[in-house]
């Protein structure tokens, strides 16, 4: 089988680094976009010198092992049942066995790779390093993190990182995705934050989770649940533990679903039968117990339900990724998370700095906030809740385009293109008709003090100052100042009034009226000042306003503002305002010509006041 791009890509990255000095090296890709395959093709050409490929669980080492099959790699295998042929140039070993036997091999592997490389902190994989110090190494992983925020550079000397879930979904090497999560104020995540002690590894303790979790309430909604979104779809179901597992089974077969449990006491042949009759369709769901989160590759899944609350990263995207396999019998895999994992940790589609887990700046710990957005329905203004205390996050092929308001922690934001613009500080937001989006309501505090702000839009806070109760009247928001003083703000020009504005026009111009006075109602250099309606004098062609001692040229925009000097033979005289540069201006709008003050002549003004007249200037 020929490599994808992105495979050859990253192969080809992989010996760069190798043939720059580098030997030990971790390589990051996403579940299911073929980390075996890769690792089946640099094991091809790398087995004249000895290979030992190692990982921890019984399945991975028969999926590993078909693959190479399916390569033509003959191999051996270091398992507790099977016996060791050391003969085999390349062994595929359980690193349980390997470490008890580790001592005793005489086996000389020029590269060692090691799967789910997550997990080679461990003690037992530690061992490898010591024993074969010579040797190339490769650790493949789609989640370099650990719970701890212990880095792993002091067993690999870099990591290679490919691209975001997001790109492989949208060239098609990854399933698209629906994602289900439980509201974040309902009962399930309630129970979940709630969870106050923790195992040896840092995650939720288990016996606490079950005492919670593990009840007939609890499973009901699990049944109620995938009944609603995903009725009679193939799946998988995470579930606490071994009784929590059975008791959802029994729940499950007693209403007609055909599914089984696994967990890490099922038989090894009692395993691998169950995951047979699943894959052939006998078996419609398997719950199980932290079993088929790592390396289990079934394309056709179409569901997975979370049942079980994790503080692990790597947990959460192992089991997720169980559904992200491409299948021509699937439009997209749906996730029912009933835990609420995605308030900890975002979607699966989100990018993370793998870089700064690897180093150990940053840990694969989750906590048990609400930290990531709820989108808000644009009809009703209130959260997409679809039924049973579950809320949408994302629908198949959904991209964020516009303004949208989202909910955080109970206060509510606003993002354009599903960036933050506004920030979760809200306690409510009122959608508004154009050219504005939205007006937004700080909490009544010392700090805010009922504040009010105004989006337009563009997504742009547009900073009024108002406060209090606020209403909408067209252009016009009626409130109070920090004072406690009645106020109008118009939106437009951002200008507070005291009385509520009356609005005119001047020619192409909206003005805006307070008594015998007026204004241009817009913020523009020169044009903020006000005049009354006989000081306005505006030429047959309406291009041309003089206001006192000021001069607007529109000639479809607005040119310039002018200090008016006078007129001569039909033409205007201005001067740029604070500068000693004069124009001369046809009536029509065009400027005609300009001079500098220190022409040889003199400007002299007429009786009259307004015409002028230029003495010894050759261009005039």
């Amino acid at each position: 089988m020929e490599l994808r791009d992105y495979q050859r890509e990253m192969k080809h990255r992989l010996y760069e680094r190798w043939w720059s000095g580098a030997r030990s090296i971790m390589v990051q890709m996403p579940t299911g976009t073929g980390k075996t395959f890769l690792m089946a093709e640099i094991i091809r050409e790398n087995c004249a010198n000895g290979v030992l490929v190692v990982t921890h669980r019984m399945e991975l080492i028969e999926q590993i092992s078909k693959t190479l099959d399916y390569f033509g790699i003959s191999h051996g295998c270091i398992t507790g049942g099977k016996k060791f042929v050391s003969a085999e140039k390349v062994q595929v070993a359980s690193i349980q066995t390997l470490s008890r036997n580790i001592e005793r091999m005489f086996f000389n592997p020029g590269l060692i790779v090691v799967d789910e490389a997550h997990h080679a902190l461990a003690k037992t994989y530690r061992a490898l390093w010591e024993k074969w110090s010579e040797a190339l190494f490769l650790g493949l992983t789609a989640t370099p993190c650990r719970l701890s925020g212990e880095p792993f550079t002091d067993l690999f000397d870099l990591m290679l990182q490919t691209y975001s879930i997001e790109s492989f979904i949208t060239e098609g090497w990854l399933s698209d995705l629906e994602y289900i999560s439980a509201d974040p104020d309902s009962k399930a995540v309630r129970d979940v934050f709630s969870l106050s002690k923790r195992g040896a590894d840092g995650d939720f303790q288990i016996k606490e989770m079950a005492m919670v979790m593990d009840c007939p309430e609890s499973i009901q909604h699990l049944y109620d649940t995938y009944q609603a979104f995903a009725s009679g779809k193939k799946g998988i179901v995470y579930a606490i533990n071994c009784d929590h597992a059975r008791h959802i089974v029994n729940f499950y077969r007693q209403r007609g679903v055909s599914c089984c449990w696994v967990d890490a006491k099922t038989p090894a042949e009692e395993r691998r039968r169950l995951a047979d009759s699943y894959k052939e369709g006998r078996i419609q769901l398997m719950v199980n117990v932290d079993i088929f989160s790592e390396g289990w590759d079934v394309p056709e899944v179409e569901v997975i339900q979370l049942a079980r609350p994790t503080l692990s990263l790597s947990k959460y995207l192992q089991q997720v990724g169980r559904g992200m396999r491409v299948s021509q019998s699937k439009s997209h895999v749906i996730i029912l998370d009933q835990v609420g994992l995605y308030l900890t940790f975002g979607l699966p589609t989100q990018d993370r700095d793998w870089q700064q887990m690897f180093e150990g700046e940053r840990s694969g710990r989750g906590v048990t906030t609400y930290n990531h957005p709820i989108y808000i329905g644009e009809n009703t203004m209130g959260k997409e809740l679809v039924n049973l205390e579950m809320v949408r996050i994302k629908s198949k092929t959904e991209k964020r385009e516009g303004l949208e308001v989202f909910i955080q922690n109970g206060k509510y934001g606003i993002s354009l293109n599903g960036k933050e613009v506004c920030a979760p500080q809200f306690e409510r937001i009122k959608r508004l008709p154009d050219p504005y989006y939205a007006m937004c309501f700080y909490p009544y505090d010392n700090v805010f003090r009922g504040k009010v702000t105004v989006v337009d839009a563009k997504g742009i806070d547009l900073k009024p100052e108002l406060y209090g109760n606020v209403e909408c009247n067209g252009d016009f928001f009626k409130g109070h100042n920090f004072a406690g003083r009645l106020i109008y703000w118009d939106g437009k020009a951002g200008r507070n009034y005291c009385k509520k504005p009356e609005l005119g026009r001047l020619g192409r111009f909206e003005l805006v009226k307070q008594g015998d006075l007026y204004m241009f109602r817009f913020v523009s250099s020169g044009m903020e000042f006000s005049f009354r309606k006989e000081d306005v004098r505006v030429n047959t062609n309406g291009k041309i306003f003089i206001i006192g001692n000021r001069l607007i040229v529109c000639n479809g925009k607005i040119k310039n503002v002018y200090e008016f000097v006078g007129f001569s033979k039909g033409m205007i005289l201005v001067r740029l305002p604070g500068q000693c540069v004069y124009s001369l201006i046809q009536s029509s709008g065009n400027r005609f010509c300009d001079f500098k003050q220190s022409y040889s002549g003199r400007v002299t003004r007429e009786p009259d006041g307004i015409n002028v007249r230029f003495n010894s200037w050759q261009g005039f």
